[in-house]
């Protein structure tokens, strides 16, 4: 079972901590981190734009790429979210056999 870090950037530092609270509940993901607001600048509809956003690195399993990137989307508030999955190929053997076991679980499940 593969493992991934999801990165994720969110406007919103309450409602970043709220999805990665549901996410860590449902079993979709063993952790997330959520790092302090930084500057993004992006190009968007034509322009360059800047924001503050909080930068979430998730860890979780290759098996659950579709169903948690539905989850994330579902209440992200931005229409294309920042949603990128980066396998990892090694690591602490303890901390991914830790990781793969928490989302094995029940994903979607309290």
């Amino acid at each position: 079972m593969m493992i991934d870090l999801v990165i994720v950037t969110h406007p919103d530092p309450v409602g970043a901590r709220t999805l990665v609270d549901r996410l860590v509940r449902e079993h979709w993901i063993a952790c997330g981190h959520i790092v302090p607001l930084g500057t993004s600048v992006f190009f968007w509809e034509g322009e360059v734009r800047t924001t503050e956003e909080v930068t979430l690195i998730l860890k979780s399993v290759a098996e659950n790429r579709a169903a948690l990137e539905r989850e994330i989307r579902r209440e992200h508030p931005y229409s294309v979210p920042e949603i990128l999955f980066v396998s990892v190929d090694q690591g602490n053997a303890d901390y991914l056999a830790w990781v793969r076991e928490t989302c094995s679980g029940r994903p979607g499940k309290d």
